[in-house]
């Protein structure tokens, strides 16, 4: 699961209520909903320092540019909301110059291109680590080293984050895989969801199927315990994300194996709803400015998130981008149209069933 904005906006300002309150032990129950109370109440009255303001206003314009605009349609409004998002977050920066999340945000609105951007997160990469080994090496009291151990290191996390994404649209597949490795090692269990990223720029990088099995070796805890349950499961085969299962069949279809595509095409079926409908459609979503957008674990909102952040690996192939060779064999494919067939069946019986009760 994702980075949540608000969710990390809430245990920051709780943490800073259990250090104001002097309230030791840290997992105080009372104090902890308490807290959490105020927050769906009221979250400004925690609000005490530059510090905390600074990440609340990067919470909000989090919420603004990542799960606000991309849903309108007005072009006015869109631009209403994003130069309101820029606004709160120069004012993040204003509050606290070290807020680097706030930093790496305004960057990504301003920047004239994505090779632009790039080049700010390798500039700055280096700034951020050291303020937050600062942070651990300073922490000398039970508050500091809380912080220190997990919120304050999330920052980094999500600059590498945004590294190998941007790096992987940029072209740039080696400091995209590079970037993710980095992440890895510093948290295995992998909060970013990087390893995703990872395997798209490994088929990028014309890996074989078994470079991502080796990968996915590698890193067990970030690709263990699978949240996702196939909607007809097959003991014979594990659960996959769909960026692992994108990865395999652009591997397998470059190497002109189909047969072995189509299977796992089948396995990306039978796992997630409605595949038929984004494969073929293949809609393409906006990188999320804080982090990778959350969504349910398993959902078509999954898949279409990874479909759209496997745009580079749909885009391989002889013709225009729009008519990439992989991505006409994925819309066109006898199991994706087939699939097609029985949802337009099952919603024209679902219209003529519902027309005859309203006749009744």
């Amino acid at each position: 699961m994702a980075f949540d904005p608000i969710q990390e906006d809430c245990l920051r300002l709780i943490l800073e209520l259990l250090r104001r309150e002097h309230i030791y032990p840290l997992d105080n129950a009372a104090v902890i909903e308490r807290g959490m109370t105020q927050y769906q109440r009221d979250p400004d009255a925690l609000v005490k320092t530059d510090r905390d303001r600074s990440f609340h206003l990067v919470a909000k314009a989090a919420e603004l540019a990542d799960y606000r605009v991309p849903f309108l349609t007005d072009e006015d409004q869109i631009n209403k909301e994003d130069d309101r998002a820029e606004a709160i977050l120069r004012e993040a920066v204003e509050l606290d110059p070290k807020n680097w999340d706030a930093r790496r945000m305004l960057t990504a609105i301003c920047a004239n291109s994505n090779d632009e951007y790039v080049s700010y997160l390798l500039d700055n990469r280096a700034a951020v680590e050291h303020d937050i080994e600062e942070l651990v090496e300073s922490a000398d009291n039970p508050y500091d080293e809380e912080y220190a151990q997990d919120l304050g290191k999330r920052p980094y996390l999500r600059w590498l984050a945004a590294l190998s994404s941007r790096a992987l649209i940029a072209g740039q597949y080696k400091l995209s895989l590079d970037a993710a490795r980095d992440l890895l090692e510093i948290a295995p269990d992998d909060p970013a969801d990087v390893r995703y990223t990872a395997m798209l720029a490994l088929a990028k990088l014309e890996c074989d199927i078994a470079d991502l099995k080796a990968f996915k070796a590698e890193h067990p805890r970030a690709f263990a315990a699978s949240p996702i349950q196939p909607r007809r499961p097959d003991r014979s085969e594990p659960r996959q994300d769909a960026w692992s299962l994108l990865a395999q069949i652009n591997v397998l279809y470059r190497a002109f194996d189909f047969e072995g595509a189509s299977h796992v095409l089948r396995l990306l079926l039978r796992t997630y709803p409605h595949t038929s409908q984004a494969l073929f459609y293949q809609a393409e979503f906006p990188d999320g400015l804080y982090a990778r957008v959350n969504v349910m674990p398993g959902s078509q909102d999954e898949l279409i998130l990874a479909i759209s952040e496997a745009t580079p690996l749909l885009q391989e192939g002889l013709g225009a981008p729009e008519n990439a060779g992989f991505a006409v064999w994925l819309a066109n494919h006898e199991l994706v149209q087939s699939a097609l067939d029985e949802d337009v069946a099952q919603l024209s019986a679902m219209v003529n069933a519902a027309r005859k009760r309203g006749n009744n």
